[in-house]
């Protein structure tokens, strides 16, 4: 079975949906939401995402691609309102069979983007999680040089997972490095 989990509406959604052919449809939503006359034509599930939490936004979008993949193919479609970047990320970080957005009224099919971590950022990563540590600190948790830690806290701060603290030489995760570990 082929699924489309969406959250576009209207024009965009009846072009995704011609393009894919799903034989289900899961519209999610967030906040206030009207249906149109075109979304009525279109058969499926209507999910609302009730959390103001984007960490628990994002475990629920995880949670209902994993369960639609359970059935068969997977194919994601969003746009940028409301939920749309969560959308995203998830399609990404589950590996879905196809992500789809409009540029006007064109669909456009994007190709899958990777979060490349490393095993040893992922461990930083997660002590993190639990508390700001100094590049000492974290050498010793992870088991690395102090040089091999700033070459990878480096890399995490440019992906912007971990930032540094302007006193007391510590380091936290950011909200996108907590994401990053969903």
């Amino acid at each position: 079975m082929k699924t489309l989990i969406t959250n576009l509406r209207g024009q965009c959604l009846f072009n995704v949906s011609m393009k894919t052919q799903p034989e289900g449809l899961i519209n999610l939503h967030y906040g206030k939401h009207r249906k149109t006359e075109l979304d009525t034509l279109l058969k499926g599930g209507e999910i609302r995402i009730d959390t103001e939490d984007p960490q628990d936004a994002l475990n629920r979008i995880l949670d209902i691609i994993r369960g639609a993949k359970i059935h068969g193919d997977v194919y994601v479609a969003y746009g940028a309102g409301g939920i749309g970047p969560l959308l995203n990320f998830a399609a990404n970080r589950e590996g879905v069979n196809g992500i789809f957005t409009c540029f006007g009224e064109k669909v456009v099919r994007l190709p899958p983007l990777q979060l490349k971590i490393s095993e040893t950022r992922l461990k930083i990563l997660e002590i993190l999680t639990h508390n700001d540590l100094n590049a000492v600190e974290i050498g010793k948790k992870v088991e690395i040089s102090r040089a091999m830690v700033y070459k990878h806290l480096n890399g995490l701060i440019d992906m912007g997972l971990v930032k540094r603290s302007n006193s007391m030489e510590k380091y936290s995760i950011t909200d996108a490095g907590t994401l990053a570990m969903l």
